[in-house]
């Protein structure tokens, strides 16, 4: 049986605590999003993994994801030392997002599914494509089919970055100056910042 292969992507305008959305793509006709309210970007990682293993159910299926969080877990098998631990981690802890974890490894019973981990923004048209699906999901943005892959890769390139009104108040990460609730801000590299501070 051939693999398909899925691209999966979280996004978070404020973590924790902030809007997210989570998105996946197979091809222009085989993809989803949505988005959560208040979340973390961690979670929406899982969540869009999550989400493509559900509705792929009868294939031979590999994620590729920019998520060490998410692929680490996966090919690292720490999973199983959690749920051989009551879902406890090495500090006997409860693990952190179970409630999405969990459901990710029983959707992966008894088949076969790979994780694989992509570099973010680094020219992969469906790693871009699910970084604009997860951003559509999380701004409510309608997506019609089939997507414009060629389209929504040049946006990722041309506009990585989403534009938010704050809904608190810090200061820009960039230029050092205060922002407050209302200012135009967006997320880079260094963190959260003025819009104009963004290349």
């Amino acid at each position: 049986m051939t693999a398909q292969e899925a691209y999966t992507d979280g996004a978070c305008e404020r973590n924790p605590g902030g809007r997210g959305g989570w998105g996946w793509v197979v091809d222009e006709y085989t993809y989803g999003l949505g988005g959560d309210p208040s979340t973390t970007n961690q979670r929406m990682e899982i969540r869009a993994a999550l989400e493509a293993v559900s509705a792929l159910p009868d294939c031979r299926l590999i994620i590729w994801s920019d998520s060490r969080y998410v692929v680490d877990c996966m090919t690292k098998e720490w999973w199983k030392s959690w749920q051989k631990n009551g879902w406890k981690n090495s500090k006997k802890q409860p693990v952190a997002n179970q409630d999405l974890r969990q459901p990710l490894i029983e959707a992966m019973a008894h088949r076969r599914v790979t994780f694989n981990w992509v570099k973010g923004h680094s020219g992969v048209q469906l790693n871009e494509v699910a970084d604009r699906l997860a951003n559509s999901g999380m701004l409510g943005e309608a997506v019609t089919t089939p997507l414009d892959l060629a389209k929504a890769e040049e946006a990722a390139k041309v506009a990585k970055r989403f534009v938010v009104p704050a809904k608190w108040t810090a200061r820009c990460k960039a230029c050092g100056d205060s922002y407050t609730e209302g200012t135009s801000v967006t997320k880079n590299e260094v963190g959260w910042v003025h819009a104009e501070c963004a290349p």
